[in-house]
């Protein structure tokens, strides 16, 4: 039980320390690809904000996923292939990633914070999602003069979203849509008398564009996911990012669709007027003021013009995907495990091999790969090593049982010598255990 709870204390922090240097990186990465792709368009930089975003979510667990499913390491130069062996008994030693020994103390006080700062945000999420439902459930249905009533059926044959309803309510301060399965637009009390047609035209054209892109449900599973790294500061930026782009582009789908962008850029200034000046609402809903970057989408809307060919297109989107996946893959070459440094032993003077008296087999936490020496040819083989794995889980000792070449023994005990294990236990306490690896080189 208490080897269990360690092991997913180790796994929490793994999470936690990767993300720390993880999430800036992939933002770094996220912020040139979107500048490169400038000029291709609002749509694909939103594609950009949202693949950082869910890469910077699930890039800290890859350590963990390799030490679940047994990945192997990455061999030098692709071509070694390392199997690795206890060989004096006890379980077999699998190579997990990287690991960082922290003091037990520390490693489960990372675990404490971050796991407080997850069950904050999800409770902060569950509660916003509720007052959005009963902000729903307490609205009425909005009822709309007859020259109101035509712009309204236009919005909804323009935007496929013949289901929708309009509904007012006298708690909202802006324009908003809720709902997954049957949306509805909200619209504070007094909004339908007090706007024109061509506001309101605007106004509900734009969620209309939400509800056809379905970000309700999008932005719910980007919140959702996103509670796994919400207390960085940086993962909040990337959203803020998503949310702009997201109304920029519901921005594009108005003016190509139905009002035309003069119009769309007054209507929008004038309700931004009316509407900001109250503040955001403590609701879990998206509208046409969901980001707060009015200046950027008027400009987007003077400069829309301006484009680029569909060849320098495709070559602005392969140079923005490589640019974000090849620092996404550089980050998750570079992750790194966590492990507790037991430095509780009682009994670290006596080396015992794995099995006598109940003593467990260390497991290895830690292991660089070993390369085929510069210019072998040959198919490689075994080379057998032997090793005190001593209470805090470091190699000391460690010598050829089993000679397979001068060369491949000295790489081999060069590297074995880096190795970082959990330590042996005997009745629950660390202690040094003497043991054998296999190094076994193949090539694919």
């Amino acid at each position: 039980m208490h080897n269990g709870m360690d092991s997913l204390a180790c796994w929490v922090a793994t999470y936690a320390v990767n993300a720390l240097w993880q999430v800036p990186l992939l933002a770094g990465a996220g912020w040139a690809a979107s500048r490169l792709l400038g000029r291709v368009g609002p749509r694909a930089q939103h594609r950009v904000w949202v693949a950082t975003l869910l890469l910077s979510i699930a890039m800290p667990a890859l350590p963990l996923v390799q030490t679940m499913v047994g990945w192997p390491g990455s061999a030098s130069g692709g071509t070694v292939r390392l199997s690795l062996a206890a060989v004096t008994g006890g379980a077999d030693i699998t190579a997990h990633g990287g690991a960082l020994l922290v003091a037990g103390w520390l490693l489960w006080s990372i675990c404490a914070l971050y796991v407080g700062t997850v069950l904050y945000f999800a409770g902060r999420l569950a509660w916003l999602m509720m007052q959005t439902r009963v902000l729903v459930g307490e609205s009425v249905p909005a009822e709309l003069p007859d020259t109101l009533q035509a712009a309204w059926a236009r919005c909804r044959r323009a935007f496929g979203a013949n289901a929708t309803g309009l509904r007012t309510s006298g708690t909202l301060r802006g324009v908003v849509t809720a709902g997954a399965r049957w949306p509805v637009i909200v619209v504070p009390d007094g909004f339908v008398e007090s706007c024109t047609e061509q506001e309101f035209l605007s106004a509900v054209a734009h969620e209309c564009a939400h509800i056809r892109r379905r970000d309700s449900v999008k932005n719910f599973l980007y919140e959702a996911a996103s509670v796994m790294t919400a207390f960085h500061p940086v993962t909040w930026m990337v959203k803020a990012q998503v949310s702009a782009t997201r109304e920029i582009v519901c921005d594009a789908r108005v003016v190509e669709t139905l009002v035309d962008t003069r119009t769309y850029t007054q209507s929008l200034l004038r309700l931004a007027e009316r509407m900001l000046t109250a503040g955001a609402d403590p609701i879990h809903a998206i509208g046409m003021f969901d980001a707060n970057v009015l200046e950027k989408r008027i400009m987007w809307m003077k400069a829309r013009k301006r484009s680029v060919g569909r060849a320098a297109q495709w070559a602005l989107a392969v140079g923005g995907a490589l640019v974000l996946g090849s620092v996404a893959a550089a980050g998750a070459s570079m992750g790194t495990g966590v492990a507790a440094a037991n430095h509780d032993a009682t009994d670290t003077g006596k080396v015992y091999r794995p099995g006598e008296g109940g003593v467990t087999n260390p497991v290895l936490t830690y292991a660089p790969d070993p390369e085929f020496p510069k210019g072998d040819k040959s198919q490689g083989g075994v080379c057998v090593l032997g090793l005190v794995v001593d209470a805090h889980g470091m190699p000391r000792d460690v010598h050829v049982v089993r000679s397979l070449k001068a060369d491949f023994d000295a790489n081999a005990l060069a590297v074995v010598r880096q190795y970082r294990f959990k330590p042996g236990t005997l009745h629950e306490k660390s202690v040094a255990v003497r043991i054998h690896i296999e190094v076994n080189y193949r090539r694919y």
